[in-house]
């Protein structure tokens, strides 16, 4: 039977449903009014650590091709303002959905390739023509500030100790920084075991990325024989280190292990640092954080002895060395997941300075230099960004000069964000050291190596990120 309603709740309902309009209505223009302040549009968000999207340069062909308002479209999304708050805000209310278990599985629907057993035949040994780029975006230009190798219209008037013979690099196209940022998040976030407070990235092989990754190495290792030493550190995620087999077989993924036995296999004239099975003889120790998906100091401490006894040196004891405590630390995992028992439980990091220096200086995409610390004082600093602490975080370029080193020797180290707590425990054992971000750096790092003429080519990468399609090609374009 349809209920009747009289004439007063008639006019009651149709106030509320007035009071509704009016108060959407309020809150779309509201919503708009905000969405139209251009100058107050954040840059970088510290809740999901990455540069926000930038606003798109105009060109005919993504104009037509329709890319264009796609991209414009992508940095309104992106940058809308209080962006942080309102995501802070959706991922308290979605702790609000129900109990949370202390144990949980975060994605982990992706399906790795079958390692195959490393078979030498089809190891790639030979250079590419002269040693020449062959992709087509790279353009070769004359820099005024040889020293970084950074195009002259991009770097500081800083020209001291101008060394390279020709005063020309390769450049290639910068990386898509929106690329690397989906990488990272495929890759290390989206496929996490979550168990008392921490967080494990599960690994995925892909037989693809890790040919094309192989190539690069090899190729760089066949083009400096005879000049420069090439050394490659592949970092395990904290999964195949720190949980068990049991664990590891309930939950899938690949055997990181036997992937990087692949890796090296597969690898020729290059000095390979096999670091897993050190890292698991240090599993009960402090190696990894549990809210962030990085390792220590401590871990790549232990990746530093292994690459002291490739290379035929001494290592340096810790104790030897200054320690920095911060504590209060929030990574990566914490973001994501905004886990309770992450927050009433926080990470400290423990950095340990060079003895020799502390100094040194970074180049930021856009050229601009900037004085630093190898390990930097980053107390009072937010939370979820301490992790920069170790040699400015990621920049495009830098250099670390060590005064008491005078025998001349030099390195270049290519990495991403694993690296940055492994080069502190380098700089005693170098005149210099360059450091290049390939997620960042617009040169190409093979003509780099090259022109600077160093002992030693160091590449350390985590397992999982150079898994990824977008990072092996972009490796490969810097080292071709």
């Amino acid at each position: 039977m349809k209920r009747r309603y009289t004439r007063s709740q008639r006019q009651q309902l149709k106030k509320f449903r007035t009071l509704g309009v009016l108060i959407f209505a309020a809150v779309m223009a509201i919503g708009a009014f905000i969405g139209l302040l251009f100058f107050v549009r954040p840059k970088k968000s510290t809740v999901e650590k990455r540069m926000l999207a930038k606003f798109p340069s105009f060109t005919i062909t993504s104009f037509l091709d329709g890319s264009y308002f796609e991209d414009v479209s992508l940095w309104y999304s992106d940058t809308y303002p209080m962006r942080d708050k309102l995501v802070s805000a959706d991922q308290s209310l979605k702790k609000l959905y129900g109990i949370q278990l202390g144990t949980q599985v975060v994605g982990g629907n992706a399906k790795g390739d079958e390692i195959p057993d490393v078979d030498k035949s089809a190891v790639t040994a030979t250079p590419d023509d002269a040693g020449k780029a062959t992709t087509e975006s790279t353009t070769e230009v004359t820099t005024e500030d040889p020293e970084i190798g950074l195009p002259a219209s991009l770097t500081s008037k800083n020209k001291q100790d101008a060394t390279t013979e020709s005063g020309s690099v390769q450049t290639v196209d910068p990386p898509d920084s929106k690329a690397m940022d989906k990488a990272f998040q495929k890759q290390l976030q989206d496929n996490l075991y979550v168990k008392d407070g921490s967080a494990y990235s599960l690994y995925y092989f892909v037989q693809d990325s890790a040919t094309e990754y192989i190539d690069a190495i090899n190729n760089a290792a066949a083009q400096l024989s005879g000049q420069t030493n090439v050394y490659d550190i592949l970092v395990p995620n904290n999964s195949g280190v720190l949980l068990s087999d049991d664990e590891l077989d309930k939950l899938g993924g690949s055997d990181q292990k036997q992937a990087i036995e692949y890796y090296y296999g597969m690898m020729n004239g290059v000095k390979t640092v096999d670091i897993f099975d050190t890292l698991k003889a240090h599993k009960d120790e402090y190696i990894f954080f549990r809210t962030d998906h990085h390792w220590t100091a401590d871990g790549a401490y232990y990746a530093y002895e292994d690459f002291c006894k490739t290379k035929g040196i001494t290592a340096i004891p810790r104790d030897k060395r200054k320690t920095d405590t911060f504590k209060g630390f929030l990574g990566s995992f914490y973001s994501t997941l905004q886990n309770s028992d992450m927050k009433n439980n926080p990470d400290t990091i423990y950095a340990y300075e060079p003895i020799g220096t502390n100094d040194m200086t970074y180049w930021n995409e856009d050229g601009s230099e900037q004085k630093w610390n190898v390990i930097m004082d980053v107390n009072g600093w937010d939370k979820g960004t301490m992790y920069s602490t170790f040699v400015g975080g990621d920049t495009p370029m830098a250099v670390i000069e060590n005064p008491n080193v005078t025998d001349g020797s030099s390195c270049v180290v290519m990495k991403e964000s694993y690296g940055n707590a492994f080069i502190p425990f380098l700089v005693d054992h170098y005149s210099k050291i360059y450091i290049i971000d390939y997620r960042y750096s617009q040169v190409n790092i093979l003509d780099f190596v090259k022109s600077k003429k160093v002992n030693d080519f160091i590449c350390i990468n985590n397992i999982s990120l150079i898994g990824d399609k977008d990072v092996a090609a972009t490796i490969s374009s810097l080292l071709h």
